[in-house]
Order: C-alpha cells, then structure tokens, then sequence
C-alpha cells in the first residue's frame, strides 16, 4: 500500500502483473470458460491482466463489470450471475467481498451450468502492491509448503473438539469445533490451489493469495471475547483503534471501542440481519509469510502468516448460519489451543 500511495499505480505495472498471475493461471487450458466478475472501482490494469493470461492459454473469457456493491458479501449483478452459471471457472475479482451467504453465489456455485459445483477463485479486494510485492508474489514451492503447514494445522482440528484462541489485545474466546467428517480439514486445506481434479479434469477452487486454514464453529458453542486489532472489511485501513465483540453463547451480544466500534455497528445494522450477528463465519490463521504487516488490506491481512481473521455471520462450511452479511476482522498474533493441550500457534508462530 506504501508503494501506491506514494507513487500511484502506473499502468507500466501491467508488465509485472502478467508475471504474478503464472501460479494461479498454470493449469488454465485452451477450451476453459471463464467469467471474470468485477466492479468499476477495482483497478482495470489487474482485470486486465487476468483477461490477458486467460487469452494467452487459449481460454475463453468473459469479463462482467458492474457498478460497486454497497457493502460486502452483496450479489453481483443478475446478469453476471446468469453469465456466471455457464462458465467453468468463476473469478471474483471485485473491490466487494463475495461468499456463498448470498442467494446469488450459492446459485452458482451449486449449479455450474448442469456441470455441479462451480470453483470460484477468490480475489476480491487486490491491489497491484498485493500481486507484485505481496502475498501473490508466493513461489511454487512457498505455497506447497504453505498447504503443508495447513495440512497439519487442519490434522488437529479434525482429532478435536474444542478451540481456545487468545490474543495480546485481549481475545478470549473458546468454541466447539466438533462434526466434520473425519479428516475433512487435513484434505482440504492441504490440497494445492488451483489444480485440476486426475478424474474429471475440471480445475479446483483456490484464493490469491493463497494461505489460510480455517475452522467453523458449531453455532451457539462460541463464548467469550474477540478483538479486531488490526482491521476489517468495514471501516476500511489500518485501524487506530479496536473493536471488541462480547460473544455469548454463539451470538455477538455486545459491541465496544472507539469510532471503529461505531462504524461497525452502523455497517451491521444497516446491511445485516439477526443471523449477522452469529458466529458461523471461520476461525481462520493466515500461513502466507510474503503478507507484510499493517497494510490495513483484507485481502492481504486475512493471509498474512500468524493473524486470523474472525468472521461473524454466514458460515460456508457448515451451513447452518445464513445471513444477509458476513463481516471479517483482523486479530493480529494468535494463540490457538485445541482441547486445552494442542498448541497450533502461540503469538502468531505456527507450532504444529
């Protein structure tokens, strides 16, 4: 973010960003249809970009550019969506957050044009810094060693019942983790981004930056305390202040801090409902060591090797919280115990 804001974005940078787009672009073949979803307030130098690499491997791609979502995890436009349901691939590359809580994405991914559920590549909120310089920089071999930290990460969650995460800033918050399918979390979060399945050739899903391992609560088990320390998808930048959620009982009952307290509030009860206020969202710690600190950029804070971010609302994973919004924050340097004698991190240093 340092880079930008002394110095622009100058559309030259095109050249570097064809090059940070090789990994997530490596197995794209000629004959794949895709469907870019964006906005007008994202940088068109980076749809570009993606247009370009999909062009150059024989892809076909679709671009829909629509005017900004008010808030994040808002449905794209219908005719995007419509669009949307016919392509393999579906990339979200819009300044908005997108998540399968909405009518609109869950449509997509579950119909995928006849063909069941369609991947879609998460990489919303990019910037250039974040390609070039930053977390999207990752090599092969980071993100292979990346999806082998969350390969054990997700080994422990799938033997346990219980999560206890603490933090300096006073997080304090313990949930049941049980019920997933027996080693569910190893296998998902140590697979490679961006891959074709051996059996049906189709491409896989995948984010970029690449680098989280996340787990769901039970609904109603969460109590406790989080602080979002660092940042969230809303008020936007590096925060001066942070936001502490008193949670009870699965459900977020009391909200305190400065004027980012406020601003979270407002944004709550102006785009979400009831269910927006429980934990469903993941518990989720970043593992991508090119995320740098305090850039105040979701997209790259939620990566960044050591910080979780903590969503409340609609919960992907288990399906049992739907709301009209999902809002994520940052908690910077984590200490994460699994059935009180686990140890997966401790002050942001993945132990496991």
């Amino acid at each position: 973010m340092e880079m930008i804001a002394r110095y622009g974005a100058p559309a030259t940078r095109l050249i570097t960003l064809l090059k940070s787009l090789d990994y997530p672009l490596r197995d794209v073949r000629e004959g794949d249809n895709f469907v870019i979803l964006t906005d007008d307030a994202m940088d068109p130098l980076i749809w570009q970009a993606t247009m370009a690499g999909l062009h150059s491997r024989g892809a076909e791609a679709l671009l829909c550019l629509y005017p900004r979502r008010r808030y994040h995890c808002a449905d794209p436009s219908p005719l995007a969506v419509a669009a949307a349901k016919e392509a393999d691939v579906v990339i979200a590359l819009t300044t908005t957050a997108l998540n399968s809580g909405t009518p609109g994405l869950r449509a997509i991914r579950s119909e995928g044009g006849g063909r069941g559920k369609t991947p879609i590549w998460l990489w919303e909120e990019l910037n250039q810094e974040i390609l070039i310089e930053g977390g999207g920089s990752a090599t092969a071999d980071e993100v292979a060693e990346m999806c082998e930290i969350q390969r054990r990460v997700g080994a422990v969650y799938d033997r346990g019942t219980t999560i206890h995460v603490t933090s300096a800033s006073g997080t304090d918050l313990e949930a049941d983790i049980s019920g997933y399918p027996a080693d569910s979390l190893a296998d998902r979060w140590g697979k490679i981004p961006f891959g074709r399945d051996p059996e049906t050739r189709k491409l896989g899903g995948g984010t970029w930056p690449f680098g989280e391992v996340h787990v769901e609560p039970k609904p109603g088990s969460a109590n406790g305390v989080v602080v979002w320390d660092q940042t969230a998808h809303y008020p936007a930048g590096q925060w001066r202040n942070s936001v502490r959620l008193q949670v009870e009982n699965g459900r977020v009952v009391d909200i305190s801090g400065g004027i980012e307290a406020r601003e979270v509030r407002y944004y709550l009860e102006t785009y979400g409902d009831a269910n927006t206020l429980k934990l469903g969202g993941e518990i989720a710690l970043g593992t991508n060591r090119r995320c740098p600190p305090l850039t105040g950029a979701m997209r790259s804070e939620k990566k960044r090797y050591g910080a979780m971010h903590l969503g409340i609302g609609h919960g992907a994973d288990r399906g049992e919280v739907n709301s009209t919004l999902r809002l994520e924050g940052i908690i910077d340097q984590v200490t994460i115990v699994v059935d009180g004698e686990h140890v997966v991190a401790k002050d942001g240093d993945i132990l496991v």
